[in-house]
């Protein structure tokens, strides 16, 4: 079979297979993942009317809450004021709060005065009664600040129904009884509550524990830990809408409402519909590309492939053949045919060029990248000054003016010049604090913006310059860091350099790299002990000899007293971004692990814990090493 044909064959088959595989995950995938978003969307509809429910017993407890609280209620508990319901929560203010059932009631159930509006059209069943028993769940009030609701069962249908202690007076511990309120789940309140949250809702009485399939759900409780509700979803008869059922359970956990919701199939018809265009407009784009796809593999590649195999074979038989494969090509297929016999010779040639210039982009995209990250390093700046300025203005210099103003006036009573004094100085020493941390965030500010901008011009003069590998003496790099500290950190922590340190020689690489290495690890490790609060830290730094393979490495070791590292962030120390500090960048050690890799050498922590102290360890390759010069002179 010529290559003509398997490459026209394995386009048809990649594009039968691409086919294949779009259908596939329009079934499997996309279709399903819509009809579970359906379903959700029905669940969801289904728990919306529950919460409905709640929220039409907020509503009442809100009620219920203020009613019980009021100063005329409670001298009716006492029994100074016996016409108070008919006076104060007469048929009018029921009717205005959508209430249909109102009773109080002693501890013990005895009940003092009912109204229900209506009444001769609507039954309340027990709750007419002259007594309810003391252990109903509406008289059972762990809390007297804490209100009961939950459903009823009443021969007039659904009653939403809530409770709240009365106290006898404001300063009462037990209360003197019970304010119950009830409003009937009848047809009205159900298409107000439709409509308030766009439901398509119908509630009806609970002839079964629960909807077909699902488990009795215990009644509705406001305590912590709200109840689990089975909730059963499914098609309709039509398959155009998903009906959603759930049970609500009474306040003695018996079942006594089905709420039922029906959410129309719309996520679905959109799922399918934008599924067959995208199938269809794919089908028609593949087949087109598929056409020209072949026809351009044939006139560019095919065709010429055939050539200049037809000329290699002739090579192939004849040695001696020179006559010269012309074709009017002036691409790399022509440049192909013009240099086939010397290829073997400028391969090598062609590689050794080609991981030069590699080199020298990789240099200058690592300068690049370093420029761009230290250049978002200029965030940080700008949210400190945000947070300044909302600290200024947070400050209350109106409520302290207009309080001098009315001392100054002379007309507040002395109590009140009392409470204005105080309120003065505490203003007065929240400006003090808020001067001073403004101060401090101001004087941190400018040190960060001359430390991005110095970085900045040093990393730009380095991406125009190639790094030069020189001889590097790791203990004058650390004594020269060690003096550059600021006061501040050389008084927290003093710097101590074993002998080890000059007697392992010097290291190789470019100097400024191993100077900031070298700097972020004596910077942290000073931090490490002024955030871990003792009175005199020390950093011990030591070096041996080691070796890796048949090149000579210097193990460098910074070891200090601090505040440590905890073990899960031992193998984080080096991400980008990662910080244990809680101002920290993240990009100091990043930087450095990349710089010593670059170097070929390796940086890793150790810490036996918080608290602890850590080592940090530095290897760079030593300059006595020929591979390590080699390395360094191929940078």
């Amino acid at each position: 079979m010529s290559l003509k044909a398997k490459v026209s064959l394995l386009i048809g088959a990649l594009f039968l297979i691409s086919g294949a595989a779009s259908l596939a995950v329009e079934r499997w995938v996309i279709r399903p993942s819509f009809l579970a978003l359906e379903r959700e969307e029905a669940e969801r509809n289904t728990g919306r009317a529950v919460e409905a429910i709640h929220h039409e017993l907020d509503v009442l407890g809100t009620l219920v809450s203020a009613w019980a609280g009021r100063d005329d209620v409670q001298r009716f508990m006492r029994g100074e004021d016996a016409a108070f319901v008919r006076r104060g929560l007469g048929a009018d203010a029921m009717a205005s709060a959508a209430v249909s059932y109102l009773g109080f009631y002693r501890a013990t159930g005895e009940q003092l005065a009912y109204r229900a509006p209506g009444a001769g059209d609507l039954g309340f069943g027990r709750l007419q009664q002259a007594t309810l028993p003391a252990s109903h769940p509406l008289l059972q009030a762990a809390d007297p600040n804490l209100v009961t609701a939950g459903l009823v069962s009443t021969p007039s249908g659904p009653l939403l129904v809530v409770s709240r202690p009365i106290l006898a007076n404001a300063g009462a511990d037990s209360p003197s009884g019970v304010l119950i309120l009830g409003r009937v789940l009848d047809a009205s309140a159900v298409a107000r509550i439709s409509a308030r949250h766009r439901l398509d809702l119908r509630i009806e009485a609970a002839t079964s524990p629960e909807p077909a399939g699902s488990e009795a759900g215990p009644p509705l409780d406001w305590e912590p830990g709200q109840p689990r509700r089975a909730t059963v979803v499914q098609l309709d008869a039509a398959g155009v809408s998903l009906i959603g059922q759930t049970a609500v359970a009474d306040l003695h956990g018996e079942p006594i409402l089905t709420l039922t919701v029906t959410t129309p199939r719309a996520i679905s018809a959109r799922g399918d519909q934008a599924s067959r265009i995208a199938l269809i407009t794919l089908g028609a784009v593949g087949v087109a590309v598929l056409a020209v796809l072949i026809g351009l593999v044939h006139v560019t590649v095919l065709r010429p492939i055939a050539q200049l195999t037809q000329h290699a074979v002739a090579l192939g038989k004849d040695e001696a053949q020179s006559a010269p494969l012309r074709l009017a090509r002036s691409d790399e297929l022509g440049l192909l045919a013009t240099e086939f016999d010397r290829m073997t010779a400028r391969l090598a040639e062609a590689r050794q060029r080609l991981v030069d210039q590699s080199f020298v982009s990789g240099k200058a995209d690592m300068a690049a990248g370093i420029l761009h990250n230290l250049g978002n390093a200029v965030t940080p700046v700008a949210v400190r000054l945000e947070t300044l300025r909302a600290q200024l203005k947070a400050a209350p210099l109106d409520d302290l003016e207009s309080a001098i103003q009315e001392l100054d006036a002379d007309s507040a009573t002395p109590e009140r010049r009392g409470d204005l004094a105080r309120f003065v100085a505490l203003a007065s020493l929240e400006l003090v604090s808020i001067v001073r941390s403004v101060t401090e965030g101001i004087a941190t500010t400018f040190g960060q913006v001359a430390h991005v901008q110095q970085i900045l011009t040093d990393q730009g003069r380095y991406s125009r310059m190639g790094a030069s590998s020189e001889r590097v003496e790791i203990e004058r790099i650390v004594h020269e860091i060690a003096d550059g500290l600021s006061p501040e950190l050389r008084s927290a922590a003093s710097v101590v350099v074993d002998a080890s340190l000059s007697a392992m020689g010097p290291v190789c690489g470019p100097r400024v790299t191993i100077q900031q290495v070298v700097g972020n690890l004596l910077l942290n490790a000073a931090e490490s002990i002024r955030n871990q609060g003792r009175a005199a830290g020390r950093i011990w730094v030591r070096a041996e000899r080691a070796s890796d393979a048949d090149a000579a490495i210097a193990h460098i070791v910074f070891e200090d007293d601090g505040s440590g590292i905890a073990p899960a962030d031992l193998a984080r120390m080096f991400e980008r971004r990662f910080s244990t500090k809680r101002r920290g960048s993240g990009l100091g050690l990043h930087w450095s692990a990349n710089a010593v890799a670059a170097l070929g050498g390796r940086l890793y922590a150790e810490s036996r814990g918080v608290g602890l102290g850590a080592a940090l360890h530095l290897l760079l390759p030593l300059a006595e090493s020929a591979r390590a010069v080699q390395r360094a002179d191929d940078r």
